[in-house]
């Protein structure tokens, strides 16, 4: 089975990710926190025996790069990020998974963007609201610096 790792450079820093499988239109998991790592989905390598999986690190997170720059979390730059990582990695059509935050990213990336997946799969995330209406969420619009909750480890700070 093809396993693929590797950084991409997004806005802000550079991210890691993890692609394992091949053909089919892919898996694009986006994993929960902000802050959290993207290894808990992992078991939907499984599926990598009839597609392509790929998860990623969003930034400040796991093994991508943690920088100290607040103006950084928004929800606006994370879709950035995942647009991103979907030219990086050529992810024109792709199934978009998402759990907790990693959902509500996944539907507001589907309310505000063109580039739709072709579907959408989210796990414990609440609703987004459309463009045009205030935030998502109160706790979206900022998201608390990962830098907070920063152990130690072998993580790569910029």
């Amino acid at each position: 089975m093809r396993v693929d790792e590797g950084r991409v450079p997004v806005p802000g820093g550079n991210v890691w990710y993890r692609s394992v499988g091949e053909g089919g239109v892919p898996l694009l998991a986006l994993h929960g926190g902000p802050g959290a790592p993207s290894d808990y989905p992992k078991p939907l390598e499984q599926l990598a025996d009839r597609r392509r999986v790929v998860f990623y690190d969003q930034l400040g997170c796991g093994n991508s790069d943690i920088p100290d720059d607040r103006s950084l979390w928004t929800v606006e730059r994370f879709m950035d990020e995942l647009d991103a990582v979907r030219d990086a990695l050529g992810l024109d059509r792709v199934h978009l998974f998402g759990s907790s935050w990693g959902g509500m990213l996944a539907m507001q990336y589907v309310l505000d963007r063109d580039r739709q997946p072709v579907s959408l799969i989210t796990a414990g995330a609440r609703r987004a609201r459309s463009a045009g209406t205030r935030s998502a969420s109160r706790g979206w619009t900022r998201c608390r610096p990962p830098s907070a909750r920063r152990s130690s480890g072998s993580r790569r700070r910029t």
